[in-house]
């Protein structure tokens, strides 16, 4: 796990100084999930869901590993913003996946180190960049992996899949970008949909500290419903 992170970090800081276009760093993650999939032959090929469960084989660190690492890296990636958004988004879905598992020595520490960093993004002091959320993307994804609960992770993280989808469409479908926009009381509104962040604001004017506080409300309730379903 902590090869890929490290590979991720790095990508992370990469795309920070040379500022790549979506398409190329729609693509890094993949490069990142290749340490696990290298060093993974040992590891768990199987998917389980309601007590069952399906082996996948050799199609399991070929396919789905890598899939499933660009899927969660770049759609963690992109519901951000705001100060304290991707951290502390990220820190509920990693002690959901913590919870669960109760692996509190492999999870322990990536949960210390990222709920410093969401006390400090939430407060302003500190911003994460993509050398952070490439981290956390792939630290939720590998983790995941290793501890068996990639359903639950994929159904913790449809609040980040639905934001994706929504911004991909704006931005390649009808080409017109997520706008956050300030009135004159400080907060914030939005006079479109083009984002899960500009779908609360287009009904609701909220400070910022409110809107971040409402995306973690709707990360937290998938997180449970999804520890709810892997239990089953």
């Amino acid at each position: 796990m902590a090869t890929s992170v490290l590979f991720g970090s790095t990508m992370g800081l990469f795309d920070d100084l040379a500022d790549l276009r979506w398409r190329y760093k729609a693509a890094l993650p993949v490069v990142a999930a290749l340490p696990y999939v290298a060093l993974g032959s040992t590891a768990r090929t199987t998917i389980s869901l309601f007590g069952g469960s399906v082996n996948l084989g050799g199609a399991f660190l070929l396919v789905l590993v890598p899939v499933m690492v660009t899927v969660v890296t770049n759609s963690y990636n992109q519901l951000g913003g705001l100060n304290g958004l991707e951290a502390g988004s990220g820190l509920i879905v990693l002690c959901g996946l913590a919870v669960v598992s109760s692996d509190w020595t492999l999870l322990g520490f990536p949960i210390i180190v990222l709920a410093v960093l969401s006390y400090l993004n939430f407060t302003g002091r500190a911003f994460m960049g993509n050398v952070g959320s490439f981290s956390v993307g792939l630290t939720l994804a590998v983790a995941s992996i290793i501890e068996n609960l990639k359903v639950m992770l994929l159904i913790s993280m449809t609040p980040f899949i639905v934001n994706s989808i929504l911004i991909l469409y704006s931005n390649y479908i009808i080409r017109k970008r997520a706008a956050t926009l300030v009135d004159d009381t400080g907060k914030l509104y939005a006079g479109e949909v083009r984002s899960l962040r500009t779908l609360l604001l287009r009904y609701r004017r909220m400070t910022e500290q409110e809107t971040v506080i409402t995306l973690y409300a709707i990360v937290l309730f998938f997180v449970i419903i999804a520890a709810l379903i892997e239990r089953l």
